[in-house]
Order: C-alpha cells, then structure tokens, then sequence
C-alpha cells in the first residue's frame, strides 16, 4: 500500500533514523536504550519520536548518554484538537490524496492514533527522516504505518511479545504493519518461527536479530562453588516486571519445597507490577516472609550488583492466561554475561539461550517441583556451576554484542529500498 518513493534522503546523502517508540524513556525497555547507544557510537544520525510521556519515577544511568533528540508526538484529547492537528499536518493536496487512500482502514483506528501518525509524519518531514524504525508492531507499529503511508518514507519494525502473541492482537493490523515493513525484526527463532506462520502469504521479510547487551558494563566473574556443607544459604536472585508471565508464584512455591526438605535458601526478588499484592499474599500465607524480599525496581547497575552476591539466577516463565509470553528477557543475558548461574524455563526463546547443562538448566515451564529440583541439586554442590557460567558467558560473547547488532540494523535501514513485494491489501480476502 506504502507508495515506493524514496523522496526525503536529506542534503548530504547520509541516513537519518526516526526510532518509533509508545514510551520513552521506559524503565523495563532497557534493551532499546542499549540499541540506540551502540548505534550512535558508530556515528549514526537519530531521532526519537515517542507517543505517551513516561510514567516511570526512576531511570537508568544509561539514559542520560543517548545523544538523539526526543520528539513528543502530540496526542489529542479533544474533539477539536484531533482536527486541528489533522489539518496541520495535511497541508498539500498530495498529503490529502494519501490520507483518503488509506481512509477505509484508518477508520478501524482510534482518532487519537490517527492524528499522531499525520504528526508523525509532519515531523519525519521536518527533521529529514530517511527511515522510521518502530519496536512493537502495536500502536508504535500503527503509528509508523500511517506516517509512512503518507510520506513514502520505508520503515521497519522489531517485533518483541505482546505486540504479536498477546490475546489483545488484531492479526489484520498486525499483517498489514509487517507486510508494508521493509523488513520486520524478531528478537528470537522462536518468534521468527511464529511471524513467518502468521504472516504467510502477506509477502513480509522477517529476519531474526536478537537483542544484545553493551558487553562493557557486563564484567564477567566465575561463580564460587557451592558446596552442601557451606554455612551460608543458597542465594536465589530473579528480576522482572510483577506479571503472570515471568512465573515468580512458582518460584515462590519452589522456595515452599526446599525450605519443607531442609535446604536453606533466600531469594531477592526484583521488579513491580500488578502481581506484587498477590505474590506478597503468597508469600506471607506460605510464612517464607523472612526468605523472600521484594525489592522493587532496580536500576541497571543495581542489577548488577545483585547479580554478583547472588548464587544463581531464577527465570520461570511461562505462558499467561491471556496468551502473553516473554520474548528473551533481557535479564536473562545480563545474568549469563555476569557470570551468574541461569535457571530457566522452555518458554519462547530461552531454549536458544540456555542449553541445558551447557550454558544454563532449562526446566519445564510452570513445574515448581522441578525447579525446586534444580536449585537444590546447586545448593547440595551437585552441579558444575562454573562450567555452565563460562559457558553462558562465551555465547553471549559470540551472539549478543550490541556492537554486531548495530552494524547489522544499520545495513538493513540505510540501504537502497528494495522492490515492493505482493501488499496484503491486494490479496484476495485481506484487509
């Protein structure tokens, strides 16, 4: 649907990225913020376009090192407002033509949506935005379609969890942002895998490319031993938003098992989130008060330094009840990169990461006895935990270096704009 045109290459021919994004800056979404940082180091022009204010109270260091401008999107709230800035940004009679070409399926859309997306394209305009670069394919994806739509500017879009597995998706609108991409992003085969399924016959281009970690703020340290006969309990550390899908209520029950058997053990557990109520009903009716602290938010390097007193680190995902799954935690990198022992389950793309018995223990998902099973097989010394943290280690090394991910993104939105492929608006049936 996106008319091919290639008209915006500002004056001295060097590419300018609009990065997309429904929050910025937002405290869980450290990934990106890593992503744009190693994209600036190797020279490259941003800007950022956010569409909600933050909401959050505290910020990673990291931050105040993105150099890109932040754009507000103006979102409406009135009635009139809403058409004062449609107006505003369809001020030629080109602009207007495209608008009413892709009317019929705007209307699926809140007004609000629509309006910034005009925005969005206005300001893509002004600053000589050579492509737009969306992370969701929900409302910044619908956001970037419609601006580039309207202007001819290419767009891509990294696709994470939510935006494509969560009940809440319309796989009409999710079709049609990947199909008009010029190219869509998964953050893991297993997301590969499932975009290329759902995706079929539309004519997109899904390319795997992991999130990575900025391997210089990840000092590895090898695990101490543990041996059974230490006086000290085993350490347990865990980090995530409070969500039915990071698995922490098994986690809890875990700590029940190994505390009913005689394995000493403390778990800190860090993040917030609606869960935080039930998970500290939970954790004070199993009376495990004195073993599990809720920490709350951390900031990266807090991160960090619990990851280095802790013994080993606890990720049991699972699959939510509204169909919301975890992508690749983040954390789950920075843990294997520290050196920190990774227990884990096999939900989405952790398999690829955690080989069992290679790089970490991968567990089945929801099964708080088996996970109970490994940490006391670490507790009682029976696994080669150093082993397995140099394991870890050596692959993130090889496949998560925000240095080779930005190199690799770079490639892929600065070259020429490739021929357009069947658009899902001309198959038979599509929207």
């Amino acid at each position: 649907m996106n008319p091919p045109l290639d008209t915006h290459r500002n004056h001295r021919g060097a590419p300018r990225i609009g990065y997309v994004l429904k929050v910025y800056p937002r405290f869980s979404e450290t990934f990106i913020v890593t992503e744009i940082l190693a994209r600036e180091a190797q020279g490259e022009d941003l800007s950022i376009y956010a569409l909600r204010p933050t909401t959050d109270a505290r910020f990673h260091s990291e931050i105040a090192r993105v150099a890109a401008r932040v754009n507000w999107v103006g979102r409406p709230n009135r009635a009139i407002d809403l058409w004062s800035q449609l107006t505003a940004g369809l001020t030629c009679q080109e602009d207007r033509e495209r608008f009413a070409a892709i009317m019929p399926v705007l209307a699926e859309l809140p007004g609000d949506v629509v309006a910034q997306g005009v925005e969005l394209a206005r300001q893509a305009r002004r600053d000589s935005i050579t492509h737009l670069h969306a992370h969701f394919a929900s409302l910044a994806g619908r956001v970037a379609w419609i601006a580039s739509a309207l202007t001819g500017i290419p767009y891509t879009v990294t696709t994470h969890a939510k935006d494509i597995f969560h009940e809440s998706v319309d796989p009409v609108w999710l079709r049609r942002i990947c199909a008009d991409a010029q190219r869509v992003i998964a953050i893991s085969r297993y997301n590969e895998d499932y975009l290329k399924t759902v995706l079929a016959g539309t004519g997109a281009t899904v390319s795997l490319r992991y999130n990575a970690l900025e391997l210089d703020r990840f000092s590895y340290r090898a695990p101490q031993p543990v041996s059974a006969t230490r006086a000290e309990p085993l350490r347990v550390c865990a980090v995530g938003r409070l969500v039915p899908k990071k698995g922490f209520a098994d986690l809890v029950e875990a700590v029940r098992i190994l505390v009913s058997s005689g394995i000493d053990v403390e778990v800190e557990l860090a993040g917030d989130g609606d869960e935080r109520e039930r998970l500290t009903e939970q954790i004070e009716r199993l009376g495990l008060a004195d073993r599990i602290r809720l920490l709350g938010p951390l900031t990266q390097a807090e991160v960090r330094e619990l990851l280095a007193r802790s013994d080993v680190f606890a990720a049991p995902c699972i699959e939510a009840a509204d169909g919301n799954i975890d992508g690749l935690p983040t954390v789950v990198l920075e843990a294997m990169a520290c050196g920190t022992p990774v227990v884990a389950t096999a939900v989405s793309g952790l398999p690829e990461v955690v080989h069992d018995g290679v790089t970490g223990i991968l567990l089945p998902p929801g099964d708080p006895a088996s996970l109970a099973v490994a940490l006391r097989g670490i507790a009682q010394g029976e696994v080669d935990i150093v082993a397995l943290s140099r394991g870890a280690r050596a692959l993130i090394e090889e496949q998560f270096d925000s240095r080779a991910q930005a190199a690799v993104l770079a490639a892929w939105q600065s070259g020429p704009v490739p021929a357009s492929g069947v658009r899902l608006a001309d198959q038979e049936g599509a929207a």
